[in-house]
């Protein structure tokens, strides 16, 4: 999937699709610069809107801001604030608009789909529209969940519709899951210890981060710190560390111009046969071969 700045596609209605119960009807990535026109061109009259006047859907839109930071504003919640980390829900027929800071722009990721088993899957999530602003902090695994879905709707595989709109019922147990873990964690020093990690992960990939400095910027020892973030995350940090940059690896390898070679340092890898063996685990592919599939 070449994202670079954006990919978004729209979907027509294929036959016998609603009998799935789930049918994803757009999906995309956009990359929005700083100081730059929110929406952009390019999205069908009755997706588009103006901040003046906002606007109106007839179906489930799930939003996962991954960098920057924003504001969401609808009748049934009032305007709150966005932040990286956040995913918003916009729900059917509910007046709505939102935008980025234009100081910091945003990495935004959405898919917007309709049908009883969603539908169903929402209400069985507790989603509602006065609190459409969820709390989730960077989640690789629902990240990875976008990225499925516009894989598959790029790919076209045969019966993708039917795939998609499963990968979209996933992506609202996922974060029905993340949910119930914020509930019981609370506002918990521990939550607060992962989210600065992560933090520290994103603004250090090209790096090896110290995961005993860490522990000792949070107050916390060293074991507890591995402790709380298996509890949190389910995964060690390392491990979790290394997933980041696959995801990020991801993406650059998208861009014809980065070399493997380029990338594999950008990244802190001491070695192109260490980052193609971690990436071929993660992927099942090397990065050759995935950045062949990825252009074909």
């Amino acid at each position: 999937m070449k994202t670079g700045k954006g990919f978004f596609r729209y979907l027509p209605i294929y036959p016998g699709i609603q009998d799935w119960g789930c049918r994803v009807l757009d999906a995309g990535f956009t990359k929005v610069e700083k100081h730059t026109l929110y929406p952009a061109p390019g999205h069908p009259d009755d997706h588009h809107f103006s901040w003046e006047e906002g606007r109106r859907l007839k179906a489930w839109t799930f939003v996962y801001i991954t960098a920057g930071m924003g504001v969401f504003e609808s009748d049934a919640s009032g305007v709150l604030p966005v932040e990286a980390g956040d995913v918003f829900v916009v729900f059917p027929d509910v007046w709505h608009r939102y935008r980025p800071d234009d100081h910091t722009g945003w990495d935004e990721y959405w898919v917007e789909g309709d049908g009883p088993l969603l539908q169903e899957a929402v209400e069985r999530a507790g989603l509602e529209p006065a609190r459409p602003v969820l709390r989730v902090g960077h989640d690789d695994a629902l990240l990875r969940g976008f990225h499925e879905v516009m894989e598959t709707i790029e790919a076209e595989p045969p019966g993708f519709q039917a795939v998609i709109g499963m990968q979209c019922l996933v992506l609202v147990a996922r974060l029905c899951s993340l949910l119930q873990k914020a509930r019981e964690l609370g506002a918990s020093s521990g939550e607060r210890i992962v989210r600065q990690a992560i933090l520290l992960m994103r603004e250090n990939l090209g790096t090896n981060v110290r995961w005993e400095d860490v522990a000792r910027k949070a107050g916390v020892s060293y074991s507890s710190f591995r402790r709380v973030f298996r509890q949190i995350t389910g995964r060690a940090p390392g491990d979790y560390f290394i997933e980041m940059k696959m995801n990020r690896a991801r993406q650059l390898l998208e861009i014809p111009s980065n070399t493997v070679q380029e990338i594999s340092a950008a990244l802190g890898f001491e070695s192109v046969s260490h980052f193609s063996t971690q990436f071929k685990a993660r992927t099942g592919a090397p990065p050759s071969a995935f950045r062949k599939k990825a252009s074909s």
